[in-house]
């Protein structure tokens, strides 16, 4: 029995089908299928079930994967974090982040921290989806919200708002906006996550703008160029939008409502004996934070 074969049984099974594992892997389907083979002949046992739709684990196989997993991925753990220590802060790092804000606020840290670390490669997955199967096997994420997820070590580094933007062109074409209720007489620019506008006022009242956008996209920055370009009042993240603000391709509209603040967190795995090109990654990022936050 091979300790290969073990951890492409794991990957088979986290990946869902063979298929899946051999994008994963690199490996060919037909490979994998003769190593399961292999596998299940030295264990005298079958793990798998196969038919031809999808792919499923027997009793004894769901029994075998839940002992070995663990087993596994410490020893993954161990041997990645003993070879990081020979090689120093280098090697591939993967990290995942919302693409909404990758671009205006995390692409610089990117770029700022590979010339600092040259001997480090950034594996990049930008997502809108926050589900936890966008988080497999990278080294660290970002995310917005609150986090529930109590195996993960959170740091947060900035406080982020969501505020109404328009151009000065579509504000000076309308009539003075003075009131949150006029918001439904208007062009709207909405975005994931933001398609359900609930606002606050600094007073404390609360109003939900559900009327359907003229624009409604997957992608914030589609709405942010929309809202430069003149078609209407979108409500965006302040740290996409405020240097348009200070350039002055966008103003903000009824300033004193806003949406709820949510924090930004870097989040990793508790992990005793981090890799030297993560507790890098980490340290610059926090730094990095702690500088520019006030500029952003």
């Amino acid at each position: 029995m091979k300790l290969d074969d073990l951890n492409l049984f794991r990957l088979i099974v986290e990946n869902g089908n063979y298929t899946s594992a051999s994008k994963k892997t690199g490996i060919p389907v037909a490979t994998l299928t003769r190593r399961i083979q292999a596998l299940e002949d030295d264990l005298q046992i079958r793990l798998l079930h196969r038919d031809a739709r999808r792919l499923s684990l027997t009793d004894a196989g769901h029994s075998f994967y839940e002992s070995c997993r663990p087993l596994l991925e410490q020893l993954i753990a161990t041997t990645e974090t003993l070879s990081e220590s020979c090689k120093g802060a280098s090697g591939v790092l993967r990290i995942s982040a919302p693409s909404n804000i990758a671009t205006k606020l995390l692409h610089p840290l990117f770029n700022a921290f590979l010339l600092q670390y040259p001997e480090i490669k950034l594996d990049l997955s930008l997502s809108n989806d926050a589900s936890p199967d966008h988080c497999e096997e990278r080294h660290a994420f970002f995310r917005i919200g609150p986090q529930r997820d109590s195996s993960l070590i959170a740091r947060k580094l900035q406080c982020v708002k969501d505020i109404l933007v328009a151009s000065p062109q579509y504000v000076a074409n309308q009539a003075p906006i003075t009131d949150a209720t006029m918001l439904d007489t208007h062009q709207l620019l909405k975005g994931d996550p933001l398609r359900r506008w609930r606002l606050t006022s600094s007073q404390g009242q609360q109003l939900s703008i559900t009327t359907q956008g003229r624009i409604e996209s997957t992608e914030l920055g589609v709405v942010r160029t929309a809202a430069k370009d003149g078609l209407g009042i979108a409500l965006m993240p302040d740290v996409l939008v405020n240097q348009d603000i200070v350039s002055g391709k966008l103003v903000q509209v009824l300033s004193d409502w806003t949406s709820n603040p949510r924090d930004i967190y870097l989040m990793y795995h508790d992990k005793s004996n981090l890799p030297e090109k993560l507790r890098a990654f980490i340290d610059f990022t926090l730094e990095y934070f702690q500088k520019n936050t006030l500029k952003m």
